[in-house]
């Protein structure tokens, strides 16, 4: 038994150590995907604290942070790195012993995405400059005007549609040679004015909806992960909690409402700053009924086949990926009409 233990142990530590050095050497060969990389580990730091891993969850989030730091890094980006792991680390372990509700929980590891997303967007920010979304336009339009495959990036676009040609530029010519398009200096003029138009605009609009949407799913993640290892490791009587169990009690449908109230009156007004609270505020609303609208469907298809609820939700989240506004719909009108307690119930065993 001794001999047992003492091998687990070894073997435990051993890929604890490989998990470790994997991610160190993952950030320090691409130093652009440490912020994506800090966003993932809370789904492993979280529930490895909650299985009792204290040590590996408390050092593993060191890891982007010193081999971004040895890459050349900013140290405040650095230092920004670990604020997302550590505040969900927080929030969850405040829950056990304040035993709030899974709904709780989700909303802060949601609260910590959206702090450390932020943080790490304004120091991009000031690092490029100036404001982000015009600054991030203004870069990659520099980089292109001065690469000698500008000329065939822009035609590329252009022949695309995704920009136009002027009505004064529409009998210019491109020259090719080989790789190379050669264009007229004030049509590549105008044509790069327009693409920095179209960048920022995308950037305002994207951006903000990105961040919003990735702190949503991994906020929700995260705490049902988490909890499915507490659940795990005390052996509840109860079921762990899961995914197809998702829904608003009514206090939490109405503070959907306000935060919709919110989008659409910030969207009426020309303020930089209130266009971007709208755009925020309306992707985090957006996110919370297609995860909704997700949860319904998964349920109702898995009512018959139980065993296929995994492929039923890679389904799902293909559905999430290529048309958002049906689950949305489908997660809008559960409120009202409760459709999982409506739909096909799974046939009784004899």
């Amino acid at each position: 038994m001794d001999v047992t233990a003492t091998s687990g142990t070894w073997k435990k530590a051993l890929w604890q150590g490989v998990a470790f050095a994997a991610l160190w050497v993952c950030t320090y060969l691409f130093p652009p995907l440490a912020p994506f990389l800090s966003f993932l580990l809370p789904l492993i730091v979280c529930p490895a604290f909650e299985k009792g891993l204290i040590w590996f969850a408390l050092s593993l989030p060191i890891a982007p942070m010193t081999a971004y730091l040895l890459g050349g890094g900013d140290w405040a980006m650095v230092l920004l790195l670990p604020v997302c792991p550590y505040l969900c680390l927080l929030v969850l372990s405040q829950a056990r012993r304040r035993r709030i509700g899974l709904h709780a929980e989700i909303a802060g590891c949601f609260a910590a995405f959206v702090l450390g997303g932020l943080g790490m967007l304004a120091r991009l920010g000031m690092l490029l400059g100036g404001a982000l979304f015009p600054q991030l336009s203004d870069t990659i339009v520099t980089t292109l005007q001065h690469s000698v495959l500008g000329g065939g990036i822009l035609y590329r676009l252009v022949t695309l549609g995704v920009l136009a040609v002027p009505d004064a530029y529409a009998n210019s010519a491109a020259i090719q040679l080989g790789n190379l398009v050669v264009l007229d200096p004030g049509l590549q003029r105008e044509l790069l004015n327009m693409l920095r138009l179209r960048l920022t605009e995308s950037f305002a609009q994207w951006i903000p909806t990105i961040l919003m949407q990735g702190a949503v799913i991994f906020g929700m993640w995260t705490a049902l992960t988490t909890a499915r290892a507490h659940a795990r490791k005390n052996a509840a009587a109860l079921p762990p909690p899961s995914f197809r169990q998702l829904s608003l009690t009514r206090s939490e449908q109405g503070y959907m409402l306000v935060l919709c109230l919110i989008a659409l009156l910030a969207g009426f007004s020309e303020d930089s700053f209130l266009s971007v609270l709208s755009t925020l505020t309306y992707a985090a609303f957006a996110a919370v009924y297609q995860l909704l609208g997700a949860a319904v469907t998964v349920d109702l298809l898995s009512r018959r086949h139980p065993n296929r609820s995994v492929l039923y939700g890679v389904l799902t989240a293909l559905v999430y990926l290529v048309v958002p506004f049906a689950l949305f719909l489908l997660g809008v009108a559960d409120q009202f009409i409760h459709l999982r307690s409506t739909g096909p119930q799974k046939p009784e065993e004899e």
